[in-house]
């Protein structure tokens, strides 16, 4: 487990943690996506052959839930964390079930409340990297509302 922020206050630009490794099974994957998001390509991997990939490949709302669930998780903000309301998020390369990827937290930018209230945002960049090859298949910046 992550030493836990306790404080807004703590968190300044640069920052960062490895928050360890996960892999998604292909059993995991095709649950999600038939429950969530019911493409073709990410529930058979027959039909995917013939889609954009040409394989079956998880579902990159599944990657950012499990990703993000890694990083409540790990306890490094589940302490302070009153929530958010955006995540820029990006998948540049395709994740296939079975294929580990680390996973990293970063803080981009930190300002207290201007209502005087004792909480803040901060802007944290979560990262998963596939570790055969170090390709990046998640960049979500999160804007996150934590207390001071």
């Amino acid at each position: 487990m992550t030493e836990p922020i306790r404080s807004l206050d703590d968190l300044s630009p640069g920052m960062g943690w490895d928050l360890g490794t996960l892999t998604l099974s292909l059993e995991e994957v095709v649950e999600f996506a038939s429950k969530y998001d019911p493409q073709y390509f990410h529930l058979d991997p027959e039909t995917a052959k013939d889609s954009i990939f040409g394989e079956l490949v998880a579902s990159g709302l599944h990657t950012l839930s499990a990703v993000f669930g890694r990083v409540m998780g790990s306890g490094l903000i589940a302490g302070i964390s009153l929530g958010g309301n955006q995540i820029d998020t990006k998948w540049p390369a395709p994740l296939r079930p079975g294929e580990e990827i680390a996973i990293r937290t970063e803080v981009v930018e930190v300002r207290p409340s201007r209502s005087g209230r004792a909480l803040g945002i901060a802007k944290l960049r979560h990262t998963a990297r596939r570790t055969a090859d170090n390709v990046i298949v998640l960049d979500a910046l999160g804007t996150h509302f934590l207390k001071r």
